[in-house]
């Protein structure tokens, strides 16, 4: 079997954030930043302002086209929520193409933002409260599954397997690899330094009840990812009953209601969501 850390170390030197995300990311977490520094940051690289703009001016943030410079972004979107996206769309190019000849990256992508944005919004719905780190954490939370497809090609598994109605049982590749698609994504978000409570997040989406910081955040990406791959195929939700359901079952205690609205705008809003990611 191989060895994890290992592992990781390999994929680290193929899968690497930009210096300017990590900049930024420890540029926000000190005290005595300003909107200044940031913004001076941001705009150094033309490529990441477009996409961050774009991103501030999508259903994410329901907004339409009224950011216009990174400082207008910080201004309303704040400079935690500038990271993560910064931190997003950085991440989701380092991994384009990535597994490309063995699934259909469209699908997974697609899949992966989906999470992401549900993520996010149950979070919300449940705390009245925004924490943009819910969409980082579902938008990344299976990428040891692209490294692995892109580092072992002869190792066989399809999509199919690991998102939708019918996946195979969580954790079954541990089996073989002698560790999971979670433990390599939450060992590389660690040597991205990305902090404490994403990686809690993606490292717990499965057992909520591991995190002693972050179990609703745990619950709410389980949740998310349940949606979602009941989703995968139809684009719409089977069943009301599924809704009530997936409240009860992540003990969320949410109105079905709200949940569904959620859901269907989630829905309306993903295509244009992995457009900009990608770039």
């Amino acid at each position: 079997m191989l060895e994890l850390s290992e592992f990781v170390n390999k994929a680290n030197k193929l899968y690497t954030l930009p210096d300017i995300c990590l900049q930024l990311n420890s540029l926000v977490k000190r005290d005595n930043s300003s909107v200044e520094d940031i913004a001076c940051l941001v705009s150094h690289d033309p490529a990441l302002t477009f996409r961050v703009l774009k991103l501030a001016n999508s259903a994410l943030y329901s907004r339409k086209g009224n950011i216009s410079t990174i400082d207008d972004a910080i201004q309303k979107i704040g400079t935690d929520e500038l990271c993560n996206i910064a931190i997003a769309t950085s991440a989701a190019l380092v991994f384009k193409g990535a597994g490309r000849n063995k699934i259909n990256l469209k699908d997974y992508w697609q899949h992966s933002v989906f999470t992401a944005i549900m993520a996010r919004e149950l979070y919300q719905l449940k705390t009245k409260k925004k924490q943009g780190t819910m969409f980082v954490a579902g938008l990344l939370h299976s990428i040891g599954f692209l490294i692995v497809l892109e580092r072992l090609p002869y190792y066989m598994v399809k999509l199919d397997d690991v998102v939708g109605d019918e996946h195979k049982e969580r954790g079954f590749e541990k089996e073989t690899l002698g560790f999971t698609f979670v433990d390599i994504s939450s060992e590389l978000l660690k040597k991205w330094q990305l902090g404490d409570d994403l990686i809690d997040i993606v490292t717990n989406q499965y057992n909520a009840h591991n995190s002693e910081n972050n179990s609703l955040n745990c619950a709410c990406l389980n949740a998310a990812i349940d949606i979602s791959d009941h989703i995968f195929e139809t684009s719409h939700v089977k069943s009301m009953s599924f809704i009530n359901n997936i409240s009860a079952q992540h003990k969320l205690e949410l109105d079905s209601d709200s949940l569904s609205t959620v859901i269907d705008g989630s829905v309306d809003s993903v295509q244009n969501i992995v457009k900009i990611i990608q770039g």
